[in-house]
């Protein structure tokens, strides 16, 4: 495929179950072994980060429409001169929303779909090693 993947440092905004506003930098990051995917991290605390992984799909669909359920919901927010999203995370253990501008997320999106189009996913897929993996346990 010839790339191991992209990633995007930007701020957003954790907001609280209270509505406090911390900012927090995020990684959005896009690797060649998962062309489905993207994958979110933040730090909550010097010790602890929190990962996610979903759909990339899902996060081009976010930033113009509503679009999730479940553990993971993107919407788009804010003015049409400002464009923002908000970025809903849940687990049985708790609750996260993020809120960011569109710009940037969406310019790092365009290189991953620039890297492996939209419907060639599974051609950039080493199905040989996931299945060599999956035999392996």
């Amino acid at each position: 495929m010839g790339f191991p993947g992209l990633e995007k440092k930007i701020r957003m905004t954790l907001v609280t179950e209270h509505d406090v506003r911390v900012p927090v930098p995020v990684r959005l990051y896009y690797l060649s072994a998962d062309p489905y995917a993207v994958q979110l991290s933040f730090d909550i605390s010097p010790d602890e980060v929190v990962r996610w992984t979903f759909a990339r799909e899902l996060l081009a669909q976010g930033m113009t429409a509503p679009a999730g359920i479940g553990d993971v919901k993107i919407t788009p927010i804010g003015t049409t001169q400002d464009p923002s999203f908000s970025i809903e995370l849940e687990t049985p253990e708790g609750f996260a929303r993020l809120e960011g501008l569109v710009a940037p997320v969406k310019s790092w999106l365009d290189k991953t779909y620039e890297a492996v189009p939209a419907g060639s996913e599974s051609d950039a897929l080493d199905i040989d090693s996931i299945l060599e993996e999956l035999l392996a346990h």
